[in-house]
């Protein structure tokens, strides 16, 4: 009676190790992210950007700045690379500078893709390892050059990986967060109410916007619609006049029966 005991003992065992060995993987995760920073000069804000990032030891990757016209005020965007174990440091610092809205934070785990690489470039590197030993025991020219292209081959595909592998690898370490910077006023920093109020504004906003461009387009199209009536009405009395001049007129006389020949 206590061989049951035993077996479920042991699968629960069993589990127990796979769990840990789980909980020992070091996971590999990808932190991506965007924000609306809402402030009163967006050059400025955008200079301390910089300057923050670069302390917390990243970078900035790109930085697009427009300046103040007579129609919109002045904006800037950048796309930053910060160590992963300082995104959530970044985004409160950024709190401090203006007013952060539309926050948007999203990880993905790449660890199985991570481990698919790592294992296929081991394979590639014991492979080319082998051609090579090959290739320097190789005695002909055939066996040599079939041994060289084939090296060369397997060389190309482990490039391959290992330069997706770090790319890969520097995702992971350096997170990206890409930041809209505006300033007071504008319509991106107008804050949008969630739930059935955010839907009724969305809507309403997108028949108003309807409704102004139908207005648009008839009014583009008012004159010509004017001209071709008239075109119309013009077509129509000449046709009509055509038409009462062909009935009205004179009809054309009928020839006289031409009298029998005498007998």
């Amino acid at each position: 009676m206590a061989a049951p005991d035993t077996a479920a003992d042991g699968a629960a065992g069993a589990i127990g190790v796979a769990e840990a060995r789980e909980e020992a993987v070091d996971r590999e995760l990808i932190t991506t992210g965007n924000a609306t920073l809402v402030v009163d000069d967006p050059f400025d804000a955008a200079e301390q950007i910089a300057d923050l990032v670069e302390e917390a030891g990243g970078r900035v990757e790109a930085r697009d700045e427009r300046a103040e016209t007579d129609d919109e005020l002045g904006s800037a965007s950048m796309t930053l690379r910060i160590p992963a174990d300082r995104v959530s440091a970044t985004l409160d610092a950024l709190d401090e500078l203006g007013d952060v809205r539309d926050r948007h934070v999203e990880t993905v785990d790449v660890t199985g893709t991570a481990q698919d690489l790592d294992a296929r470039i081991e394979a590639l590197r014991t492979s080319t390892d082998r051609l090579r030993e090959l290739m320097a025991g190789a005695d002909r020219t055939a066996d040599l050059i079939e041994i060289e292209a084939e090296l060369a081959t397997r060389q190309a595909e482990l490039d391959s990986r290992v330069s997706e592998r770090n790319r890969l690898s520097d995702e992971v370490a350096m997170s990206t967060l890409h930041v809209e910077i505006v300033a007071e006023g504008t319509p991106a920093a107008q804050a949008r109410p969630g739930g059935f109020l955010g839907g009724l504004s969305a809507g309403w906003s997108a028949l108003v916007s309807t409704f102004n461009v139908v207005v648009l387009v008839l009014g583009a199209i008012t004159p010509w619609l004017v001209l071709a009536g008239l075109v119309l009405l013009v077509v129509v009395g000449v046709r009509r006049q055509v038409a009462r001049s062909r009935d009205g007129g004179p009809a054309s006389p009928t020839p006289d029966p031409e009298p029998a020949p005498a007998e």
